[in-house]
């Protein structure tokens, strides 16, 4: 197994666009909950730039507590672990690589997972996990598959402390990623374009076509069909919305004269509503007047916010 030292960030998106990464491998078996094999093959072809996920919150959250989950762990289990810059390969699979959270000093991966929101995919007995969604037992998988290690380890935050799974090395489940990964690369080589799955690859879609010529196309009649059907669901979408703000509208004057009863101001107070096994939540976000920038700006308002109220029905 080989590695690439890693020069700056900018490096490590160049050498990650020519490999397939662990985080990118659950696609290719349809297992990934953020992107697809078509999607993927779309990036990786260079037909659409690589979505954007810096400003995902979900990932800014895993970025910022990966080093304290990491030191909470090493300190739980007395693991000595160190932080990962080098990009590592299998030398027998061109185009597969990964990265690394962190290693031990024995050479094991670990793997870090935030994980407090998902904690009803995950099953744990005391600080052991002995069951974690099938993506991330198939990513450690594709990091020993770069490396030698017999094991590796995946630590995930639950329900705000860290439990850990040690997975050992499958050769049948490495010799399977190894063959997809293969695969892929050789369906760009030779241009085959896997299917979208219309279900879930609609952003990507439409990213591609923001750097698509403009073309003038015109369709056979028997596509028609499709602009009927488009424009009746979004006339059923219209007037499902429509129903529900009425809904939503019949069930705050419901609460607002509940309110009053008791002598509270809807636009002023808080609310939380049960009936049966639902509930309802009323809050008022306040306003922001904006900040009044320079006079060489002109005294523009910027951030300006009006206040709203806040519902929650579930």
């Amino acid at each position: 197994m080989a590695s690439i030292i890693i020069n700056d960030e900018a490096h490590w998106h160049e050498v990650r666009a020519k490999h397939i990464g662990g985080s990118e491998i659950a696609a290719l078996f349809g297992l990934s909950t953020f992107t697809s094999k078509w999607q993927l093959w779309m990036e990786k072809s260079g037909r659409i730039p690589p979505e954007d996920i810096s400003s995902n919150k979900a990932v800014q959250a895993g970025t910022f507590l990966e080093s304290g989950i990491a030191s909470w762990a090493a300190h739980r289990w007395g693991m000595a672990v160190s932080k990962v810059a080098d990009y590592y390969t299998a030398d027998d699979t061109p185009g597969m690589g990964a990265s690394f959270d962190f290693i031990t000093t024995e050479g094991h991966p670990v793997e870090i997972k935030w994980s407090s929101s998902f904690v009803s995919h995950w099953e744990y007995e005391g600080d052991t996990i002995i069951d974690a969604p099938e993506a991330y037992i198939l990513q450690v998988q594709h990091q020993l598959a770069c490396t030698d290690a017999e094991y590796g380890w995946l630590v995930g935050l639950i329900r705000d402390e860290p439990r850990r799974m040690k997975i050992p090395r499958n050769d049948n489940i490495i010799g399977a990623i190894k063959g997809e990964v293969a695969a892929f690369w050789k369906s760009i080589e030779d241009g085959v374009e896997p299917e979208p799955d219309l279900n879930v690859d609609g952003d990507a879609i439409a990213r591609l076509m923001e750097v698509t010529p403009i073309t003038d196309i015109t369709l056979g009649g028997e596509s028609e069909q499709l602009f009927i059907d488009y424009l009746a669901h979004a006339a059923a979408e219209k007037e499902a919305k429509a129903n529900k703000d009425a809904k939503k509208a019949e069930l705050l004057l419901l609460v607002r004269a509940e309110m009053e009863k008791h002598n509270r101001s809807p636009d002023t107070d808080k609310a939380k509503v049960t009936c049966g096994g639902r509930k309802l939540s009323l809050s008022n976000v306040k306003g922001n007047p904006g900040v009044v920038v320079t006079e060489d700006m002109l005294g523009t308002v910027i951030n300006k916010r009006s206040g709203y109220q806040r519902v929650t029905i579930s």
